[in-house]
């Protein structure tokens, strides 16, 4: 499997509305949206953006709390970690006005545990006018939908949905390094259910078996009735 990204029409409209919050005019709201289904591709379009941008990639988890966001995001800067947080804040504030970085939050829902963390993330923003990016999962959008003065901030809401079969085509000509014909990836497209990262699962296993059997192109008849997935067992209960 090559190690490269796929640009499908989800990776390319994100592209372009990054693009658009580190361009906006003067007066334009800054923040922006990127949520979906598990799978869909988020974080790895999010880290190839961060990368190839000079973002900030940072990844919320349970344990945050504002000290530790702070510290995560000055040492992304180049600074340290402070006992402080308004100390943080200002150093923070000073990096972020000198280096035209956009800040990219992966699995944001956990902001949303503390109004702190949000109204920090906020006042950072109203602050620099640094372009930011929250990643989440497909109920963030109704949530920050109900936080208004949050909301209005967003200019670029990028939902993440299923493939259709060009970008299916897309994928498979991108990552595989053998060639599916159009059946067995109408198949993989089907049992995958349109999600990316399924797809990625079942093309890394014809791979595998078209290496092993020497084809160089593989169709619904080679790979006959293999199964494509290994998913979890349904156990009875018991008792």
């Amino acid at each position: 499997m090559r190690h490269e990204l796929a640009k499908t029409k989800n990776v390319r409209l994100f592209i372009s509305a990054v693009g658009e919050l580190r361009n906006r005019p003067l007066g334009v709201e800054g923040m922006g949206l990127l949520w979906g289904e598990p799978g869909e591709g988020k974080t790895t379009v999010v880290a190839y953006a961060a990368n190839t941008m000079d973002g900030i990639f940072l990844r919320a988890n349970a344990c945050w709390t504002v000290t530790a966001m702070l510290g995560a995001l000055v040492t992304e800067l180049g600074g340290a970690p402070r006992a402080r947080r308004s100390v943080m804040m200002d150093d923070i504030s000073q990096r972020l006005m000198n280096q035209d970085r956009v800040i990219f939050i992966d699995e944001a829902d956990y902001l949303f545990r503390q109004t702190e963390m949000l109204d920090t993330l906020r006042d950072i923003y109203d602050l620099t006018g640094a372009a930011v990016v929250l990643i989440g999962m497909e109920r963030i959008a109704r949530t920050i939908q109900d936080r208004g003065r949050f909301a209005r901030r967003i200019t670029q809401w990028v939902e993440f949905k299923g493939v259709d079969l060009d970008d299916a085509r897309t994928l498979a000509d991108t990552v595989c390094e053998v060639k599916l014909a159009d059946d067995l990836l109408e198949h993989l497209h089907r049992e995958a259910k349109a999600n990316v990262g399924r797809m990625v699962v079942g093309l890394s296993r014809i791979e595998q078996m078209a290496k092993t059997s020497g084809l160089e192109t593989v169709t619904l008849d080679d790979w006959a009735d293999r199964p494509l997935y290994f998913d979890q067992p349904k156990f009875r209960k018991r008792g």
